[in-house]
């Protein structure tokens, strides 16, 4: 299931390079086991809305920081 974070935070994370959410999710489920799909979904979806939020991303905080090809991105790291 792609929403409005996994489509976000896929394309900040670089999982994907699509903008339709049937692409998206084939793109994942390339990447990520089929048992986890449902966890990773979640995950995303949580993390979309406690961390990298859609216009003032926490970067600062982000226990992901330092994978992120995103967070190099001056304008998304100062929100």
């Amino acid at each position: 299931m792609v929403d409005t974070h996994v489509n976000r935070l896929s394309n900040r994370l670089k999982l994907t390079r699509h903008g339709d959410p049937v692409k998206i999710e084939q793109d994942l489920m390339k990447l990520v086991p089929r048992d986890e799909w449902t966890l990773f979904s979640h995950l995303l979806i949580h993390h979309g809305r406690q961390i990298c939020d859609a216009r003032k991303p926490k970067c600062e905080i982000c226990p992901i920081n330092a994978l992120c090809p995103s967070a190099l991105t001056p304008s998304l790291a100062r929100g």
